[in-house]
C-alpha cells in the first residue's frame, strides 16, 4: 500500500511539474508572439496571456478541421460580369500588414477589369486553396466562371513545410493546422494523432521542431525530385478541381478552360517540379526573373518590407501586373 502511494505521489507531483512547465513554455511563446506583432506597424495583437487560455487550449479540439469564415480583401471590379481571376496564397497575396491598395488583387484591377477575388490568407498554404475548391460555400461568392487562378507560391521553403505542419503557425492555438497526406493518387485530410496529447504547447513545439528538421534537409540539404511528391500532387489536385469545376470538353478543344498560374519568388527549387506541372498545362512563372529583379527580399530594394517580418509590398506588385498583362493580353 506504501509502495503504491509513493507511486501515486510521484506521478502526481511528475504531473504538477509538467504542467507548470509547460504553462511557462505556453507564455513564453505567446508573448513572444505578442512582441512581433506590436512590433510591425498597423498591426496589434489582442491576444492576452492568461490561465484560462491556457486551459482552453486543452480542451479537446476538433479531430475534423473547420474552415471559418475569414476576413478576406474586398473583391475587386465586383459589378464586372467577364470571367473572374481568383487569387490563392497566403500573406504575400493577402498583403498581411498592408493597405488593399498595396495588394496584388489591387494593383492588378488597374490592369483588368474582370471580377477579382483575393481568397489568400496568413499563414496558408497550397492546402488551403484545395479545401476552398471543395467547399460548397465558396462558390457563393464566385459569380462568374474563371479566366485566370493565380497561386503566389512565397520564397524558400515556405509552402513546402506547411503541408506537414499539424500546429502552425501559433502553437498556443485551440486548433489545428489543415493538411493533407498521399493516398496513392489522391490527397486525403491527415487527423492528427492522439488529440489530448497534442494539446500541449511542448509537444507541438518538439512534433514541429522535428518537422522543420526532415524539411530542411529535403528540401535545402539533398533535395530530390522524390522529396517533391507531395507538393506536385497538391498542385495537380488543384488544377484538377478546376478543370472539373469550371471546365469541359469543348473548353479544353478551344483552350478556353481556366488557366493556373504560379507566381513564384525566388529559391523554391523549381527545377524539381516545374516540368512536372508544366506537363499539366499549368503556367510557372518566376517573379524576380520577369520583372529582372533579382534576391528581391533583399530591403534595399525596396520592394518587401517591414524588416521584422517583410512581405511584398505595392511597388513589387506594380512592377510586376503590367508584365502580366503583357503576357496575358486579356488579363
Amino acid at each position: 500500500m506504501k509502495k503504491i502511494f509513493v507511486i501515486f505521489l510521484i506521478t502526481l507531483i511528475t504531473l504538477g511539474l509538467f504542467f507548470v512547465c509547460d504553462i511557462l513554455f505556453f507564455n513564453y511563446i505567446a508573448k513572444e508572439k505578442m512582441g512581433i506583432a506590436k512590433s510591425v506597424e498597423k498591426y496589434r495583437s489582442n491576444q492576452e496571456i492568461n490561465l484560462p487560455k491556457y486551459f482552453i487550449k486543452l480542451t479537446p479540439m476538433s479531430q475534423q478541421y473547420i474552415y471559418e469564415k475569414r476576413n478576406f480583401r474586398p473583391v475587386m471590379n465586383p459589378d464586372s460580369k467577364k470571367e473572374s481571376i481568383i487569387i490563392f496564397g497566403c500573406s504575400y497575396a493577402y498583403g498581411y500588414v498592408f493597405n488593399n491598395n498595396q495588394t496584388i488583387s489591387y494593383v492588378m484591377s488597374k490592369y483588368s477589369d474582370r471580377p477579382i477575388y483575393n481568397k489568400a490568407m496568413n499563414c496558408w498554404g497550397i492546402q488551403h486553396a484545395i479545401y476552398q475548391l471543395k467547399d460548397k460555400n465558396f462558390y457563393k461568392e464566385i459569380k462568374t466562371k474563371p479566366k485566370y487562378i493565380f497561386y503566389v507560391l512565397m520564397d524558400n521553403s515556405g509552402h513546402y513545410e506547411r503541408l506537414y505542419y499539424t500546429a502552425f503557425p501559433d502553437i498556443t492555438a485551440n486548433n489545428y493546422y489543415l493538411t493533407y497526406k498521399q493516398s496513392g493518387n489522391n490527397l486525403t485530410e491527415r487527423k492528427p494523432f492522439l488529440n489530448l496529447y497534442y494539446n500541449f504547447a511542448i509537444f507541438r513545439h518538439i512534433q514541429n521542431k522535428i518537422i522543420k528538421s526532415r524539411v530542411d534537409k529535403n528540401f535545402w540539404e539533398s533535395p530530390q525530385k522524390e522529396n517533391f511528391n507531395l507538393f506536385i500532387l497538391h498542385f495537380k489536385t488543384v488544377n484538377k478541381l478546376i478543370k472539373t469545376l469550371w471546365g469541359s470538353e469543348e473548353d479544353e478543344k478551344n483552350g478556353t478552360s481556366p488557366q493556373l498560374i504560379i507566381l513564384t519568388f525566388e529559391n523554391t527549387k523549381k527545377e524539381y517540379w516545374q516540368n512536372e506541372l508544366e506537363k499539366e498545362g499549368i503556367k510557372i512563372i518566376d517573379i524576380a526573373d520577369t520583372i529582372g529583379i533579382h534576391d528581391l527580399i533583399d530591403l534595399k530594394k525596396g520592394l518587401f518590407e517591414p524588416e521584422i517580418c517583410s512581405h511584398p509590398n505595392g511597388k513589387l506588385w506594380e512592377k510586376l501586373v503590367p508584365k502580366l498583362k503583357e503576357m496575358y493580353p486579356d488579363l
